[in-house]
């Protein structure tokens, strides 16, 4: 399986957010993927992950259904990003959610969701800017994404912390620490 990295829309999305995030993530996983792709179809957003009293989409549905897909086009990786609010089990919202390999397969298919809307300044009723809002669509990328290549949340200065705000989101860096960096190299090094 060529281990590329597919970005899949889910409902409606600037594709401008796709190509800028495909770029960037071709670059930062450069040394462990072939490629990052834009997969050409949206997935429509299904009214039965909506709760209307939330107001909000149940992430873990949508990414299980994401999960699907992506094992039956045996994608490598899918990282899907919607431009609604979503959460998952107790928590107020998610800026993202995966599905975590069982057993390290790192070789099974697997899926991750990103949502954009909360990490745009527009959401908190404050001026848009457009590069601060790359950079944490670019963060959450690269975390859910470490979630699929068995990483898991991480206490030290690295992209894999949780962020229960915008501001602890503004406050990881972009990259991983040491232990997640060796910890990847070490997995990602040993598939075919």
């Amino acid at each position: 399986m060529k281990k590329v990295i597919y970005l899949q829309k889910i409902g409606d999305l600037d594709t401008i957010i796709l190509k800028k995030l495909k770029k960037k993530l071709n670059w930062f996983f450069k040394e462990f993927i072939d490629s990052v792709e834009i997969s050409p179809d949206s997935i429509p957003l299904k009214e039965s992950e909506y709760n209307p009293s939330r107001r909000q989409y149940n992430g873990s549905l949508t990414v299980r259904r994401l999960h699907k897909y992506c094992s039956e086009s045996k994608h490598f990786r899918t990282l899907g990003i919607i431009d609604k609010d979503i959460f998952s089990g107790e928590l107020k919202f998610i800026f993202g959610i995966a599905i975590i390999p069982k057993k390290q397969d790192l070789n099974s298919p697997e899926a991750s969701l990103i949502q954009i809307m909360r990490l745009k300044e527009g959401f908190y009723n404050r001026p848009e800017n457009k590069s601060q809002f790359e950079l944490r669509v670019l963060k959450e990328a690269i975390h859910e994404l470490g979630h699929t290549f068995c990483l898991k949340h991480c206490n030290n200065k690295c992209v894999m912390q949780f962020s229960n705000s915008l501001l602890e989101a503004d406050e990881k860096p972009t990259k991983f620490c040491l232990s997640c960096s060796k910890k990847l190299k070490d997995l990602l090094g040993n598939l075919n």
